[in-house]
């Protein structure tokens, strides 16, 4: 039975479409499940992009292979990123790296996104992020239970890589996911990383800061800078102590290459206290790592997913 106009969708294309793409992208000598997201998001905009007048209902093979042509231009715009990749290379070995992290870089080791959490939310008995503010109970549940689904997620071949390039390539990490894999996967490489997970006294230089949270830090009470977690639909928090952390060691005068993995950039605070201050006060290298398609021909924006990017920018590999 044919569908009629109104009840058509493109999305009946995904499954062939991505088996084709599957197919195409290992035949040209790349693991098409490290690629995965890039695919995924090619299939999405190439059906934003591809007109679907009422006839096409009558030509679907037609269809199908216009959403393959489309995507496949993306995957291999994203293959051919090798003069991104040079230069983010180059500055990060002449000048090492400052890292600020999102959830993205967890998106390999399967740890639930900000869509997903509210199925976490409705397990603990709320229904939203301010319900949950407002329960103390309900609030550490709601961190047991992400430390539990944490503990059984495998470290991921980013989370090894800046374990691995941290300190000589990268001298600080900002991760502002709860998530401990960074922390396991330096254990992993028989490697201690310094945290800072409460607005405290630093003395020492190098760290992973965790401005939002921690599950290596669970407390009843949820206060920001002294373990309370940063949820999704706030704003933001950085330590004061970071602040004058990165006065007291000169970063603010010092040349440096800054990498934002993962992260959408949506927190104002996050914004206006790091990532404008490391990128433009004064003006440094700075790349953003992620799976926004239209920002392929940005000169500094490399398209990817964290795993397969940092592979092809960072000095030290394992």
């Amino acid at each position: 039975m044919i569908e009629s106009p109104s009840t058509f969708s493109l999305d009946i294309f995904d499954s062939p479409v991505k088996d084709h793409l599957y197919f195409i992208v290992k035949s040209l000598g790349y693991d098409p499940h490290e690629l995965l997201p890039v695919i995924e998001v090619a299939i999405k905009r190439a059906k934003e992009l591809i007109r679907k007048p009422e006839e096409s209902i009558f030509y679907p093979q037609i269809i199908m292979y216009k959403i393959i042509e489309e995507a496949l231009r993306y995957i291999l715009g994203v293959l051919s990123q090798s003069e991104k990749f040079a230069s983010a290379y180059k500055r990060i070995r002449s000048y090492s790296s400052i890292f600020l992290v999102g959830a993205g870089l967890s998106f390999e080791s399967n740890m639930p996104l900000s869509d997903t959490l509210e199925d976490l939310l409705k397990f603990c008995g709320v229904e939203n992020y301010d319900e949950l503010r407002k329960n103390k109970k309900k609030c550490l549940k709601f961190k047991q239970e992400f430390k539990k689904i944490c503990n059984k997620k495998s470290v991921g071949t980013s989370h090894k890589l800046i374990a691995h390039n941290f300190p000589k390539y990268i001298l600080e990490i900002i991760c502002l996911n709860w998530d401990n894999l960074i922390e396991r996967a330096a254990k992993e490489l028989g490697k201690v990383i310094n945290k800072i997970n409460e607005d405290v006294a630093v003395t020492g230089e190098r760290y992973l800061w965790k401005f939002h949270g921690d599950v290596d830090n669970i407390k009843k009470d949820n206060v920001k800078g002294k373990g309370g977690w940063v949820f999704p639909d706030e704003e933001g928090y950085v330590f004061n102590n970071f602040s004058k952390y990165v006065e007291e060691k000169g970063l603010l005068n010092s040349i440096f290459t800054f990498v934002i993995v993962g992260y959408s950039e949506k927190e104002r605070n996050i914004y206006k206290k790091i990532i404008e201050t490391f990128e433009k006060k004064p003006k440094r290298p700075t790349f953003r790592v992620g799976l926004d398609l239209k920002r392929l021909h940005d000169k500094n924006y490399i398209v990817g997913p964290a795993d397969f990017v940092l592979k092809n920018i960072l000095p030290l590999q394992l």
